[in-house]
């Protein structure tokens, strides 16, 4: 008996006349299983690895892929240091800082920040700001100015050129007691880099400006360094921590989001493991559906084995069957989870258009658009574990066909 043979009894079994709809409507459930599950497993790590990626780049395009936080009870030599560091293999660049907390206010409305002081050079180079601005510009990152995100601007009723006051923790002595101390600056530009807590709650000023408002001689609290190659970020530390001894000390992002990117690596393997019990469950029904079809199709098995059809034939068949729903399922569920993660942000805006509500709140996800990042590695391996379980399920039903004996099957025909 041939393969030509075999697949074409393998897809005989496989269509249903009228009185067999029932077993055929049963292997169709089975190809929608694994088909959703396959597509749902794609889809569902593909926004997660794209959270993760998304989150990465926001985190590293306003912070640097390490910090130094310098020793300010040291009188040291930070430019020296900073230069040190610039001069190391991997460096991009170093951005000294200013970092404080502050509160800002305007008009009626107030809300507490982080404030950056930072050289306008250094503003520049990062382009998850420079690139994003959507109100104003950076040309004027000079004297008395400020740069803030758009959700702090919609919250407080902002625009660009409009004043703006600070007031810090920092107080004056006057005959009337500690006034805290404040001062006014002009929103000169507003950024967008599409993370909540970046657009709600930081801002950026120049650094001597910085050092003014906080009655400060330190005008550098620690230094943002920025990595070529982000896979060397380990050798770059152990460098950096050399060049630093005693003056401060060095984290990279990883130590400093350690909490939340490790809540993600967990969240996704867990994910991964629930998902693919939809394809594991669907397996199991193939088996029921493939289990029906031999005991419907006995007549035919023992006709074909009174032929001399060998056991290892009537087994292939029923393989064959299994593997086609297996197959076909497969494929189609890739291919809907691979269109569906590629349009998932369009996705998202049709529907929010058309039920007029807010699917993907920022304020809780981070992010104003469903991020998605396809590992076609990870999609791979989804392919081949389906079809592996797929062929898998098909191996006891098909044993059981083969063990059909023609004398008990046409006894009575």
């Amino acid at each position: 008996m041939n393969f030509n043979l075999e697949s074409f009894i393998a897809f005989r079994y496989l269509k249903s006349k009228r009185d067999e709809r029932f077993v055929s409507i049963s292997s169709f459930f089975s190809f929608i299983g694994i088909t959703i599950g396959v597509a749902t497993l794609i889809i569902v790590m593909s926004v997660m690895n794209g959270f993760r990626i998304e989150l990465l780049d926001k985190i590293i395009g306003i912070n640097g892929h390490a910090v130094v936080y310098l020793n300010l009870k040291k009188n040291t030599n930070i430019n020296g240091i900073t230069e040190s560091i610039e001069n190391l293999s991997n460096i991009d660049f170093v951005s000294e800082e200013l970092e404080f907390n502050a509160m800002i206010s305007f008009n009626k409305a107030a809300s507490g920040i982080l404030v950056k002081g930072i050289e306008k050079a250094d503003l520049l180079e990062r382009n998850s700001i420079s690139n994003n601005i959507v109100e104003g510009n950076l040309d004027n990152f000079n004297k008395k100015s400020v740069v803030i995100g758009s959700r702090l601007a919609s919250y407080l009723g902002i625009n660009v050129n409009q004043k703006i006051r600070l007031l810090t923790s920092n107080s004056n002595k006057t005959p009337f007691g500690s006034i805290p101390i404040t001062d006014e600056y002009t929103v000169i530009g507003i950024f967008d880099v599409g993370m909540y807590d970046y657009d709600r709650n930081i801002i950026f000023i120049p650094r001597n400006q910085g050092a003014s408002l906080v009655r400060t001689n330190r005008d550098i609290t620690q230094l943002e360094i920025f990595l070529l190659d982000s896979k060397k970020l380990e050798d770059s530390l152990s460098n950096i921590s050399k060049i630093l001894e005693d003056n401060g000390k060095v984290f990279s992002w990883k130590r400093l989001h350690k909490e939340l990117f490790n809540a993600l690596e967990i969240e996704k393997k867990v994910m991964f493991l629930i998902l693919f019990l939809i394809i594991f469950v669907a397996a199991f029904n193939l088996i029921s559906s493939i289990i029906m079809i031999v005991k419907d199709k006995e007549r035919g098995i023992g006709i074909l084995r009174s032929l001399g059809v060998k056991r290892s034939e009537i087994q292939r068949i029923f393989i064959i069957v299994g593997s086609v729903v297996g197959l076909f399922g497969t494929i189609i569920g890739t291919l809907v989870g691979i269109l569906f993660s590629l349009n998932i942000g369009k996705i998202q805006k049709f529907l929010e258009k058309l039920f007029d509500s807010n699917l993907f709140s920022a304020e809780v996800y981070f992010f104003n658009i469903i991020p998605s990042r396809i590992d076609y590695t990870e999609v791979s391996v989804i392919f081949s574990i389906s079809i592996s379980l797929s062929i898998l399920s098909t191996i006891y039903p098909s044993w059981k066909a083969s063990k059909i004996e023609p004398a008990n099957v046409l006894r009575y025909e």
